[in-house]
């Protein structure tokens, strides 16, 4: 042991916060791991890397070299003629502008009326390649159809430009194989089968096309001519070119006879009023009225009524009503008032007349305007379905003109299918410069072995790991100090002198005394530490004892429990040398060896186990009779377990123990009871209830993680109060 687990790391550990150390400890768990399972991890790579590299060679020797040929072929015109030729079919068809036209570049780099990335997987389907690996199985009978679709290959010719992959139209057809005279003979029947399936595929698209265009053109042009057909009709039976402007001339009659409407109703409304009048005055015999008819006409009438008026009332004065005279004027009086008579009835005639021919125009106007109304109402519907039948003739004559340009650009493929495809270079074998075939399928090289020999020793590596994993033991202070976020309280090292041989040939422990002690005892002096070599045993105990003291400045710390997991990790060993620590430094310690199940202190301190604790619990004996002084320490005492009992568990239970535990205060400075490990049994729960804390031991390389969370919990979960773990054997 050096001081990074003692002079300093007692301490360290106390005041330290697992938050600042999690970087540094996973660093340094890893490089402890490398170091403590590079045995397996340097065998399973040796072994991988011998294995593999045995493959590597022997599979060399059994690897046959292959050869490639290759051909290329142009599948469309190098130029943008052909591109502008079906452009000027379609402008022709008024379905592409000049605009349009003017964007062509003369290079048809961008212009590709094949899908590249299609034709190469159709060229290699089943459907495509099997007529062609029938042909060639009647020539090579050995030759496989997995092996042809492997080994055939067929891609786009691409080349960069401004930093980007860009395509060509061009295809490069390759082909591998052992046999290098076998390769040109398959790559020509290949490359002739290939034109000949595009020459009949184009051809027969060509003709379904064709054929199916043909089909459709005549019923397009018959539906054409239905609908130019139905929207003249409606034009005509509404009598408008377009319905909006219908719409407004209707409106504008039915205003205008409406106006007319108005004036003559209003003229009617006048002439029944005056006829009327005049209808009375002439019933009462007063016609005079007639005058403001056509005051020209009558006013010379009225005049000579009036002055034959005048004469008879001027006659009756001087005459008899009897006489001559009267009688005459009174003939023409009533001669005169009965044409009177007579022109008032003609003037009411035509009155009437007048009135009769307005009441005809007002019912014609009333007619008139209804008609009008009811062809406005029907506007909508006409105007609907005039837009609906344009809209059909609109899309009629867009497939029409489509399938029309359809149809030229079908004639002007039909002419160029046997230039399709062109052959631009041979079906050749790949050579090198010195002109023999290039080897396609080298032989493995070292790269092969390199890259085996870094595999396996990544491999080595997780397996190293893995084996970590699978063993959860604690490995280091840091691991136990990481899983159980508890205190590490000291870290105890392996040291020969922890145990040694007694007389009787029992293993007892080493005596303990402190630095500072004079004994010259020759008997002593065989069985006590050595300050030099074992020095750092005798610092990890003093480090010990003084973290368990600082944990509590306010109240001493008078009785705790060392306990562990399970048995055999040093627990009564430490309790012993702990509690030797202790009386080194003048405290009267009291060491209770409460394992009643297998009692151990007796031995390991050389006293008699005949009387012990179970004695005292089970009789009338005192603790003065049965607690024992250590040999050669006067402040050290021992209460062994006693003679074992049935029941352990009742023991310690009862009121008596507890009497015992407090009467243990009074008498001593500090009582350490040594109890039997935790996990399955609860002994030292009983003890850990009834002290100030409980110790935990934890030996490295032999405790498992769980059962250390499992018994940590069962402590936890019964809020017994836990001072921390001890890291013991640890290696120097």
């Amino acid at each position: 042991m050096n001081g990074h687990y003692l002079s300093g790391s007692s301490s360290n550990y106390l005041a330290s916060k697992p938050e600042e150390d999690d970087q540094v400890l996973d660093m340094n768990w890893v490089l402890a791991v490398l170091k403590r399972r590079a045995l397996v991890m340097v065998a399973v790579a040796a072994t991988l890397a011998a294995m593999t590299g045995s493959l590597i060679l022997l599979n060399s020797k059994k690897t046959i070299s292959e050869y490639e040929g290759k051909c290329t072929v142009l599948v469309e015109p190098v130029t943008s003629d052909d591109q502008l030729l079906k452009l000027y079919v379609q402008a022709q068809n008024n379905s592409l502008g000049l605009t349009e036209l003017s964007k062509i570049k003369s290079s048809a780099q961008d212009n590709y009326s094949v899908d590249y990335q299609s034709l190469t997987r159709v060229l290699k389907s089943p459907e495509v390649l099997a007529p062609l690996y029938d042909k060639l199985q009647k020539k090579y009978p050995k030759l496989d159809y997995n092996r042809l679709y492997n080994q055939l290959n067929i891609q786009r010719v691409s080349f960069v430009q401004d930093g980007k992959e860009a395509g060509t139209k061009l295809l490069e057809i390759t082909y591998k194989d052992r046999d290098s005279i076998r390769i040109k003979d398959i790559l020509e029947e290949t490359l002739k089968y290939y034109l000949q399936y595009m020459r009949q595929e184009r051809l027969k698209l060509s003709n379904q096309g064709l054929d199916f265009i043909n089909q459709q053109i005549p019923e397009l042009q018959q539906k054409v001519d239905k609908l130019q057909n139905e929207l003249q009709t409606l034009r005509t039976k509404y009598n408008f070119n377009q319905p909006e402007v219908g719409s407004r001339l209707l409106s504008d009659q039915i205003n205008n006879l409406a106006i007319q409407l108005v004036e003559v109703e209003s003229q009617l409304a006048q002439n029944r009023q005056l006829y009327e009048t005049y209808e009375q005055r002439s019933l009462k015999g007063d016609n005079r009225w007639i005058v403001e008819i056509s005051p020209k006409s009558y006013e010379s009438l009225m005049g000579r009524v009036n002055d034959i008026e005048s004469q008879v009332a001027l006659s009756s004065t001087q005459f008899y009503e009897d006489s001559l005279p009267i009688k005459s004027l009174k003939k023409k009086q009533q001669s005169l008032r009965d044409l009177m008579q007579r022109e008032a009835k003609s003037v009411l005639f035509q009155m009437n007349a007048q009135i009769q021919q307005l009441e005809s125009r007002q019912r014609v106007l009333s007619n008139n305007q209804k008609l009008l109304k009811d062809k406005l109402i029907l506007m909508p519907e006409a105007q609907r379905r005039y837009e609906d039948i344009q809209l059909q003739l609109d899309i009629a004559r867009e497939n029409l003109k489509l399938f029309l340009g359809k149809q030229k650009t079908l004639q002007l493929d039909s002419g160029q299918i046997n230039d399709s495809w062109k052959v631009l270079s041979k079906p050749e074998l790949v050579r090198d410069e010195s002109g023999a075939p290039n080897v396609v399928k080298p032989k493995p090289t070292k790269r092969h072995l390199a890259i085996a020999f870094v595999i396996s020793s990544l491999l080595g590596l997780a397996v190293g790991f893995l084996v970590e994993v699978l063993h959860t033991v604690f490995h280091t202070p840091e691991e136990i100090r990481s899983a159980t976020k508890c205190p590490l309280l000291g870290v105890i090292p392996i040291a020969k002198a922890m145990k040694i041989k007694s007389r009787r040939g029992a293993i007892a422990a080493a005596k303990f005394t402190s630095v500072s002690s004079t004994t010259n005892s020759a008997t002593l002096r065989r069985i006590i530490v050595s300050n030099d070599k074992n020095f750092p045993l005798t610092e990890a105990f003093h480090y010990l004892y003084t973290n368990i003291q600082l944990l509590s400045a306010q109240e001493p710390i008078n009785s705790l429990t060392i306990t562990s997991t399970v048995k055999g990790e040093g627990k009564s060993t430490v309790a012993v040398y702990l509690a030797k620590t202790a009386s080194a430094v003048g405290k009267r310690v009291l060491l209770v060896d409460a394992n009643m199940r297998s009692p151990q202190l007796h031995a390991y301190l050389n006293v008699s186990n005949a009387r012990g604790l179970s004695n005292i619990l089970t009789s009338d004996l005192s603790v003065n009779e049965v607690i024992q002084q250590v040999p050669d320490d006067e402040h050290l005492f021992v209460l062994t377990a006693g003679t074992i009992p049935p029941d352990p568990i009742k023991l310690l239970s009862s009121r008596k123990m507890h009497y015992l535990m407090e009467q243990f205060l009074t008498l001593f400075d500090l009582v350490i009871y040594d109890t039997p490990a935790l996990i399955g049994l609860a002994d030292g729960h009983l003890l850990a209830s009834q002290t100030n804390g409980t110790v935990l031991i934890v030996k490295i390389e032999k405790t498992n993680r769980e059962l250390v969370n499992k018994a940590l919990y069962q402590l936890n979960i019964a809020d017994f109060p836990v001072f921390g773990v001890v890291a013991n054997g640890v290696k120097m």
